[in-house]
């Protein structure tokens, strides 16, 4: 079982460095077992597994990232499946749908994606969109809102001048993320 720690307290190390390939090896590998778990013990369909999942990869990179995960009082595995339990219950409570303005989703991009992109349809737009947005507003964004790294660290990273230049750059791709929204919406793809 000492084993099993040092393995996954490296594999911490590892994602707190930057390396996306150990993040990628756990997805790949609890991703089966959560989803037939899942499945089984909530009663939920293939896909709500699937998304549920994610958004438990997703949290602990974030927890990860941000200092929140130091060290590990169980295996990787169980703390991921802890994350992936709470968010599937969490979800369980929710009402179906929840009315929230675009402006909303887009303003709230702060709060933990696992609560704003998971909850309705509207945000997982966003969420797409975010896929669609193109660098190096999608680098920007996703260092800012979700991995909480500071302009500073950002600049550094993505090898900007200073941390002013990224200030303006990112409301520059916020604004385009917002305009995006609102297009979406008034062609009525959600409404």
């Amino acid at each position: 079982m000492e084993q099993t720690y040092t393995k996954d307290q490296a594999l911490i190390q590892h994602i707190k460095e930057g390396d996306e390939a150990s993040l990628i090896k756990i997805y790949k590998e609890y991703r089966p077992a959560f989803q037939q778990w899942a499945q089984h013990s909530y009663r939920i369909d293939e896909e709500q597994a699937a998304d549920a999942f994610q958004d438990a990869v997703v949290c602990l990179y974030r927890n990860i990232v941000q200092g929140k995960l130091e060290s590990l009082s169980s295996s990787l595995k169980t703390y991921l499946f802890a994350i992936g339990k709470n968010i599937i219950r969490k979800k369980l409570q929710q009402p179906v749908a929840l009315e929230t303005s675009e402006l909303e989703v887009v303003e709230h991009l702060q709060a933990d994606p696992i609560d704003q992109f998971a909850t309705n349809d509207r945000q997982r737009l966003v969420a797409r969109l975010m896929e669609t947005i193109g660098e190096p507003c999608k680098s920007i964004l996703e260092l800012f809102y979700f991995r909480g790294f500071s302009m500073e660290a950002i600049a550094e990273r993505l090898q900007y001048k200073n941390e002013n230049v990224v200030k303006t750059q990112k409301l520059r791709c916020l604004t385009s993320l917002k305009n995006m929204v609102r297009e979406r919406y008034q062609n009525e793809d959600f409404v």
